[in-house]
């Protein structure tokens, strides 16, 4: 009778202590669940955070002055598949005014307002509007970047001296360069400047990438007239190894504005560690206080570049100053011919050590002057880190475009943009395959079974 009693007051206590236990984790699971509803959090694990919105699209969405109207013609299902993009949109600003219009039960507001097809988003802003028809952040912001454009700037991008074209879509071409620049708003069209007498009045800024002929004396001129009045330019001059160096009058030019192009190649221990050849460095250090590189934290990688470093003191009322330097491990090459053996090392006596400055910046007005704005000029070391082979690796892109935003005074574009997903891998060793092998297979189910045992034998002893 003892016993039974015992074991009456036994099971009314696990009992009571399964109820508690019960009403505890119901109480925890209800209060997570209410704090997560009022305070939603993302955890984007993905390499390139694609489902984080960039920074550009922040700064685009904060910058509306008035109600941005996205109407988007689609039904339920549709909506519901690109409610993620919508609502954060949404959080980004309280300007950005959703609808869902179904063209289905209302035909006449979708043949109205143009459209063709379902999962259509029609933006209207200030009496601006844009179709996007590929909903996604990057389309999304470009079209709202061309509708929030106050004005069009049209640069102008120089051949006939060797410069690779803006339109060829080969490796060595800037195609994707282009691109990122009209996704921005800007308007890129080609000047071949022997043919011309002077720098177009509508180029809003020029860009030139990859000279390997020499400017002629009256192209010099062109250029020095164009700066001098408040000329704004972006260029690229690349190491020269295997000829004589055609840069030597750009070079005096740029001189004269507090930027000092050096010969020689850079070359850079540290990227053969990461399988790249040492000709191709790791810019890793970028000048905070300037804007193009402000709150910059990507790595870049320049090919074939040069050393390029300011003048100091600097020409009266111009401010230059470094933009990007290598690590310090890389060294300035002067010996073409231990280059072009293969058979490069650092010589105390005649190389430079890192790091060392492959891009600069010059702007302002020298003494004197009558223009009515100030002279803004980017200069980098290589042409051939925004090429379409080598922009798309680490901030190659973003900080070309970012150049050519500075430049024109267009700080607010200045950011980082929307990245794509990559296909990912893991590449393990034998080794690293056999310890996965042996926790996965073997020990985690021997833990888990040794586990149950022990609980079993102890509650059979209950």
């Amino acid at each position: 009778m003892k016993n039974q009693k015992e074991l009456t007051k036994r099971k009314l206590s696990f009992g009571a202590n399964s109820a508690l236990i019960t009403v505890v984790v119901i109480a925890l699971v209800c209060v997570l669940n209410f704090l997560v509803s009022q305070y939603p959090q993302k955890l984007d694990l993905t390499k390139n955070k694609i489902h984080t919105f960039s920074d550009q699209t922040t700064k685009v969405m904060k910058g509306l002055k008035s109600d941005l109207t996205a109407q988007f013609f689609g039904d339920i299902a549709s909506k519901e598949k690109y409610r993620p993009i919508f609502d954060n949109y949404k959080k980004l600003s309280s300007k950005f005014k959703f609808e869902l219009v179904n063209p289905n039960k209302e035909p006449t507001r979708a043949k109205q307002a143009g459209i063709k097809k379902m999962d259509t988003l029609l933006l209207t802003y200030q009496g601006k509007s844009s179709k996007v028809e590929e909903i996604n952040e990057e389309k999304i912001t470009n079209a709202i970047i061309k509708m929030t454009s106050d004005k069009k700037s049209v640069v102008c991008t120089i051949v006939g001296h060797g410069e690779p074209s803006f339109n060829d879509a080969g490796a060595a071409g800037f195609q994707a360069v282009k691109k990122g620049l009209e996704d921005q708003s800007y308007e890129v069209k080609e000047i071949v400047l022997p043919q011309q007498t002077q720098i177009p009045a509508d180029c809003t800024a020029i860009v030139m990438m990859g000279p390997n002929k020499a400017l002629f004396p009256n192209e010099i001129k062109m250029l020095g007239d164009y700066l001098d009045n408040g000329g704004r330019l972006v260029i690229g001059v690349d190491a020269v190894i295997t000829q004589l160096d055609q840069s030597k009058d750009l070079s005096g030019l740029l001189k004269n504005w507090g930027i000092d192009l050096k010969g020689g190649l850079i070359i850079d221990p540290v990227s053969r560690m990461l399988g790249v050849d040492a000709s191709v460095p790791i810019i890793a250090q970028y000048n905070g206080e300037q804007a193009i590189t402000k709150d910059f934290k990507q790595q870049s990688y320049f090919p074939f570049t040069r050393p390029v470093d300011v003048v100091s003191p600097a020409p009266e009322g111009v401010k230059a100053d470094w933009l990007a330097k290598t690590t310090p491990k890389a060294w300035d090459e002067t010996n073409m011919a231990s280059i072009a053996k293969g058979e490069v090392k650092f010589d105390p006596g005649a190389d430079l050590q890192g790091p060392l400055s492959t891009a600069a910046t010059a702007s302002g007005k020298k003494k004197g002057s009558k223009a009515t704005r100030e002279t803004r000029i980017v200069v980098f070391g290589s042409s051939q880190f925004a090429n379409n082979q080598y922009s798309r690796f680490g901030g190659n892109l973003d900080l070309f475009l970012n150049s050519v935003s500075w430049a024109l005074e267009d700080e607010h574009m200045i950011s980082i943009r929307t990245r794509e997903a990559e296909a990912g891998k893991v590449e393990l060793s034998q080794s690293q395959g056999t310890v996965i092998f042996w926790i996965s297979v073997i020990f985690i189910p021997l833990i888990i079974a040794a586990g149950g045992i022990l609980i079993w034998v102890r509650r059979k002893k209950l």
